[in-house]
């Protein structure tokens, strides 16, 4: 498979990247994603977006389930009700990632700290020590 005019106009910043390239960009193409069974809308919505923009189809049937977010788990990273939005977009870019990642063949698959949480604790730095 080859990319059209269309196409290379439309991903020529990713064209340019070592990392992805012509070959990169159509194994994007060719690597869809789907919704998984318990996966939280508005972070799947984030996601979604991100991998439509990349080049990914979305597909029902034969694309690969994206790293769940669950409501569960998109309430215990916000930390708050206040912070669920936030804590929606962070998770589903997240997994965005992670699946372009895969698509690529680049990286190691990552999983976030299951203590992080957007919500800072009574007198604990905002940054990290180190």
């Amino acid at each position: 498979m080859s990319l059209d005019a269309t196409a290379r106009r439309r991903y020529a910043r990713q064209l340019l990247l070592g990392e992805i390239g012509e070959a990169g960009q159509e194994r994007l193409s060719r690597a869809g994603f789907r919704r998984g069974a318990a996966c939280d809308p508005a972070a799947y919505a984030v996601a979604a977006e991100y991998l439509l923009r990349a080049g990914c189809p979305e597909s029902e049937s034969d694309g690969t389930p994206l790293r769940p977010s669950t409501a569960d788990a998109v309430m215990h990273f916000a930390g708050s009700p206040s912070l669920r939005a936030p804590a929606a977009a962070v998770l589903g870019a997240f997994s965005a990632v992670e699946h372009l990642k895969e698509a690529l063949g680049v990286g190691e698959p990552r999983n976030l700290p299951p203590d992080l949480t957007l919500q800072q604790k009574r007198g604990q730095s905002p940054l990290p020590k180190g």
